[in-house]
């Protein structure tokens, strides 16, 4: 039986009701969780609690939220006393492979994964929709039961090595132009459900053949750029050859993977990624994202507002609804448009199928 040690911060009383259903989950499934609700009493030494759940559980998890990784990372706190912990055990002790393990409860990846902690996968348990899914998965790494496991090597008949470029061992998804998507970009607007229609769909555009554009943002850049990388590496698809980050000189983009290109605040930063994308996908904002949406509309790109998503791009679709007739350049008819109203997913896949409509239009 796997033993794990939970970290988290007291934030409030419903996350501390939410961490104790989380490791109620966990020991009803085998996993014997150290809780300190449940192993600390009044006169216990809270330190030698602590020491003994980061060096001597088989996993230590830690429940990230903003809160959390300012107390890490600032070294306040109980967490910031685990974090020195944790440091040195990381430092010193060479620990087994995947014995910390990151889950997200809230905020941006970002913002709420402790600095030290950045550089490895994480379990994302923000929204109710994805916490089964991200406890199997956390089970799965626990329990070490692994389906995805690496075949075996051939050794009969030595055979020359094929180009990376045309391995038919790799899937490899034909390229079908890029996609800038623009949405919210300030942590507290960005809600749980925005957080899964952005996961879903990076991993769609993956899949279906697209790049991506972003600006580097937290919030809708940052999820829709992981869930694009989670997708994309499997394919052997280099992420920099589908993944562009156009990112203003003074600031550091949220998730710093595939390509990044760096520009001067002010038109550039609007106009660049624009200039890179064939078609711009919108999803909330409060702003930003009406900017991008209206350059976009004036430079000829075809812009694409998911009106479920609310903010900005709901207030972008019903306007350009409203002077529909300005629009015909977009070879788009106005039901076809409307389908971008669908709730959550099918907004997403409606989107894209439409892009593919388009595209095969242009081609004729």
């Amino acid at each position: 039986m796997p033993t794990a040690f939970i970290s988290y911060s007291w934030d409030s009383d419903a996350h501390r009701e939410w961490v104790r259903r989380f490791a109620t989950d966990l020991r009803s499934r085998g996993v014997d969780a150290w809780l300190d609700q449940w192993d600390v009493q009044l006169g216990d030494d809270v330190t030698q609690f602590m020491e003994r759940g980061v060096t001597e559980a088989d996993y230590v998890v830690l429940v990230c939220t903003e809160s959390f990784a300012a107390k890490a990372n600032h070294r306040r706190s109980g967490v910031g006393y685990e974090q020195a912990i944790v440091t040195a055990e990381l430092l010193t002790s060479q620990p087994p492979r995947g014995r910390f393990v990151c889950v997200v409860r809230s905020g941006t990846p970002s913002l709420a994964i402790p600095r030290y902690m950045r550089t490895r996968l994480w379990v994302d348990l923000r929204a109710d929709p994805d916490y089964q899914r991200g406890l199997e998965q956390l089970l799965v790494h626990m329990f070490r039961r692994y389906d995805d496991r690496r075949p075996p090597l051939l050794t009969q008949g030595l055979q020359p090595a094929a180009s990376p470029e045309v391995s038919s061992a790799m899937p490899r998804v034909p390229f079908h132009g890029w996609v800038l998507v623009a949405g919210t970009g300030v942590t507290r607007k960005f809600t749980s459900e925005l957080a899964e229609v952005s996961s879903y769909l990076g991993g769609r555009l993956a899949i279906r053949g697209y790049g991506v554009v972003t600006g580097g943002w937290p919030g809708v850049d940052e999820t829709v750029a992981r869930a694009f990388s989670e997708a994309t590496t499997p394919m052997g698809i280099a992420l920099e050859d589908r993944l562009v980050q156009v990112v203003v000189k003074t600031k550091e983009p949220a998730f710093a993977a595939g390509q990044l290109i760096f520009v001067n605040s002010g038109d550039e930063e609007w106009t660049e990624p624009i200039r890179r994308a064939d078609v711009v996908l919108l999803l909330g904002g409060v702003g930003g994202t009406w900017t991008t949406g209206e350059t976009a509309l004036g430079m000829g790109k075809r812009v694409l507002p998911l009106a479920d998503t609310n903010g900005d791009a709901k207030r972008l679709y019903l306007q350009m609804l409203k002077t529909w007739d300005q629009f015909g350049w977009m070879n788009i008819t106005k039901a076809e448009f409307q389908q971008l109203a669908r709730p959550r997913a099918g907004g997403v896949d409606a989107a894209l199928d439409l892009i593919s409509q388009v595209a095969a239009r242009d081609a004729v």
